[in-house]
């Protein structure tokens, strides 16, 4: 500590003497304050928490929920503020925060949607600490002390106790959001709208796993989380807006762009990233509006004071550092920016041809997202490299083509969400304004080639040199000065050339807000037709799905009937299952069959209700005890979905000789309490013509010997095998009886539980052969389809 505070007495020192020497003090300045906000950091103390430091060591909580809760697979997470510690000995005080992965307790299922908690909340919780684990180089526990998060905590058994009014402005911003999230889910498909989720309103967690990986493989990763390169496109692209709609020398035209970026900093939570960057803009705004737009590192150097001034630990923070030096290099990259567009729009002969106007201004563009893409990027690339080890090859180019499509992704998204906040319908027809950039940009994130380079080479005196020499280069040697004047040059030379201001874009005679408005309406006929013309294949699909140690499956019939089996273990399961087989406009579904209220069949199956139109759901025997009744009632009544009752001997026309035919539980299940969720789990047999498919759920050998005792239909073309495949299910004498000549087993890629069990696999085998047996953990997302005749097998991994 005492040499950085040498240092930035030295640095200080420095300053004045540039001074008077008549020099620019600034480099010296905010390198002076940079080393003081570094000391401060050092000599601040470190508050502990000892109930969390141990692995596994139990304790209670106490505290308020402080963040915006996600959904995290069947858990919620979330930070809390704590009030109170119980560490065996009773409850004492305590203050920090700690990072929670928790379940709602029944009272708050039953009162609310997912993900239940909101900010404030006051909860106790009982269970174990856990270190943060660290991957891939990544150093978690200090990424989580930078925020001051003293742990994570996994709570077994949560109590809501109430809620802090000090939260009621968080809460009310928070139910915006998730009625915004919500409406986003109404309309997109997965991962569509986990992604407009994550760029518009700051939520990640939904992203599915692989996409994730791909955005990292691709050095898009960046994208994903709203920050300073966001805050400063956002701002770029509604300075050109406002300048071009209201003119460049009026008031209005600084103070819209400043409204814009604190009213996507409000929608998309106010995380810490998107407030520093919305100072940042804003003062860039104030010193653009006072005719100093070439003098907006100033400002940008005095918000990052006033942000480390406030908290010393934020410059420790590598959201801080890469919203800065993204937000420095595209102002930086601006007067290239400004130029370069102007230069190649009046490079293209425009004539009086209204699509050679319309060209010009795509080239404008595309060469603004170019250079202020490249700015942003060449700002934080050393910091990309040394906090996590990787360079991506393409970073840079998907970079630059990925970005131009941000602006169109985030409204588009607005426009969608606030569509369908007004009606559903509303939603349907705009989700063509964000469906068709966000596939444009999954399609450049993760659709390129990904190879990487070791960041190896990254070091803090690589990160002094770069970032140290930029200041240097920019505000005292000569090549800042050259570089100024070239500017002034290329100004002045533009200027001889006798080429004004680029013109007002309204080819045809139209404006461009109306012809913008009719290539959406446009559109979303389109999209309206094609749903309403695409006809069907005239066969039966049948999707088993790979959700994990869980089942799912779905039912396509040739009258285009939809039956959803099932919804997995995870919340997003079901959702995700089906958005990778429906079209991305198909947000209805005939029948929901709910097997049993296991986690690991049901627990997808309340947002499936949530996200999709649902005519009725097909439900067995009650179980009151199941720790998912209160949410699949809440998800009943939310969505208004009938629950409608079978049992064995009930049958289900689906059209176009396809038929259900329920075989388990006996119809005394339906009167009393289940005594055994797996054997009073529904199982039933689909028939279409001379094909059938057996669908056996979680039953075992008791309702296998029921089922066989009853004397109806068993054999199967393909059997679905029961309990992911457990020893206690699938007898040789079901296995004889429903003599299949294909298997397939829904369970997950080294699951604790051991399945599917060798015992059944080799039973399976003598039955089916090798061949003939599909396992979602090995092959991925399995089709069948079928003519009534012939059935056709294909799988997700061939």
């Amino acid at each position: 500590p005492e040499a950085l505070l040498l240092l930035a007495g030295a640095f200080l020192a420095l300053a004045m003497a540039t001074r008077v020497l008549h020099r620019n003090p600034l480099p010296f300045v905010l390198i002076a304050f940079a080393l003081l906000g570094f000391w401060r950091t050092e000599i601040l103390p470190v508050p502990g928490l000892p109930t969390l430091e141990g692995d596994g060591q139990q304790a209670g909580l106490r505290g308020s929920v402080d963040s915006d809760p996600e959904t995290a697979g069947r858990s919620v997470k979330f930070v809390l503020s704590l009030s109170a510690v119980d560490s065996g000995i009773g409850w004492e005080p305590a203050s920090g925060k700690t990072l929670v992965y928790a379940q709602p307790p029944p009272n708050m299922v039953s009162a609310r949607s997912p993900p239940y908690f909101l900010p404030g909340d006051v909860v106790e919780l009982q269970g174990a600490g856990s270190p943060p684990q660290s991957d891939d180089g990544f150093d978690y526990q200090a990424y989580l002390a930078s925020h001051g998060i003293q742990g994570v905590f996994f709570a077994s058994d949560t109590t809501w106790v109430g809620s802090a009014d000090s939260y009621s402005w968080r809460v009310s911003l928070f139910k915006l959001r998730r009625q915004m999230a919500a409406s986003l889910d109404r309309a997109l498909p997965a991962p569509h709208a986990s992604l407009a989720q994550a760029l518009l309103l700051g939520w990640r967690s939904q992203i599915p796993p692989e996409v994730q990986e791909g955005f990292r493989k691709s050095g898009a990763a960046h994208l994903l989380a709203i920050s300073g390169m966001h805050v400063g496109i956002l701002l770029v692209i509604a300075t050109a807006a406002t300048g071009w709609a209201l003119g460049w020398r009026r008031w209005q035209h600084w103070l819209l762009p400043m409204a814009i970026i604190w009213a996507y900093a409000l929608i998309s939570g106010l995380p810490v990233s998107v407030v520093r960057a919305g100072i940042m803009g804003t003062l860039f705004l104030a010193a653009a509006a006072l005719g100093r737009p070439y003098g907006a590192l100033a400002p940008l150097s005095l918000a990052a004071l006033i942000i480390t001034a406030l908290d010393p630990k934020a410059i420790t923070q590598v959201s801080f550092q890469l919203s800065f030096t993204a937000m420095a290099g595209i102002i930086i990259a601006l007067p290239w920016q400004a130029r370069a567009s102007a230069f190649v729009y009046q490079a293209i002969d425009r004539r009086n041809d209204w699509w050679r106007e319309w060209f010009a201004h795509l080239a404008r563009w595309a060469t603004s997202g170019l250079i202020v893409s490249l700015g942003a990027t060449v700002g934080t690339l050393p910091l990309v490299a040394y906090y996590f080890q990787n360079v991506p090859v393409w970073g840079i180019p998907v970079t630059i083509l990925a970005l131009p499509s941000l602006p169109f992704v985030l409204g588009g998204s607005l426009v969608t969400a606030l569509g369908g906040m007004m009606h559903p319908l509303a939603g349907q027809l705009l989700v063509v304004a964000s469906w068709l950039p966000i596939s444009y940009l999954l399609l450049v994130a993760t659709g390129l080639p990904s190879p990487g380079l070791s960041g190896e080479w990254a070091s803090p005196w690589l990160l002094w040199g770069w970032y140290g020499g930029v200041v240097v280069a920019l505000g005292i040697t000569r090549t800042g000065r050259q570089l100024r004047k070239g500017l002034e040059r290329l100004r002045e030379w533009l200027a001889a050339a006798n080429w004004g201001p680029p013109v007002s874009i309204r080819p045809g005679g139209k404006s461009a807000a109306a012809i913008g408005l009719a290539i959406l309406m446009a559109s979303s006929a389109i999209v309206l037709w094609v749903q309403a013309i695409s006809g069907s294949d005239d066969r039966l699909h049948v999707y088993f799905f790979d959700v994990g140690q869980g089942d799912s499956a779905l039912i396509v019939t040739p009258e285009g009937q939809q039956v959803l089996i099932d919804g997995g273990r995870d919340l997003e399961g079901g959702v995700r299952a089906l958005s990778g087989v429906l079209p991305f406009w198909d947000r209805s579904l005939d029948l929901v069959v709910m097997t049993h209220l296991d986690e690991d069949h049901a627990g997808g199956l309340p947002v499936v209700l949530d996200r999709y139109q649902v005519g009725a759901a097909l439900v067995g025997a009650p179980d009151p005890s199941a720790p998912l009744e209160p949410a699949w009632k809440q998800a009943l009544a939310r969505s208004g979905t009938p629950a409608i009752p079978v049992s064995a001997g009930h049958r289900v026309d689906l059209g176009g000789d396809v038929r259900l035919l329920f075989l388990n539980p006996d119809a005394g299940a339906l009167a009393s309490p289940t005594r055994n969720s797996n054997n009073d789990s529904l199982a039933f047999l689909l028939s279409h013509r001379e094909v059938s498919f057996l669908f056996t759920a979680d039953v075992e050998k008791e309702a296998e010997r029921r089922m066989l005792s009853n004397g109806g239909v068993l054999e199967s073309d393909v059997l679905k095998v029961g309990h992911h495949g457990s020893r206690t299910s699938t007898s040789d004498a079901f296995l004889k009886a429903v003599n299949p000549t294909a298997a397939v087993v829904s369970a997950g890629a080294d699951n604790r539980y051991g399945h599917p069990h060798p015992e059944v696999i080799d039973r399976l085998e003598e039955m089916v052969g090798p061949e003939g047996i599909y396992q979602t953990a090995r092959h991925g997302t399995i089709h069948f389809a079928s003519d009534g005749e012939r059935v056709w097998v294909e799988t997700e991994a061939r």
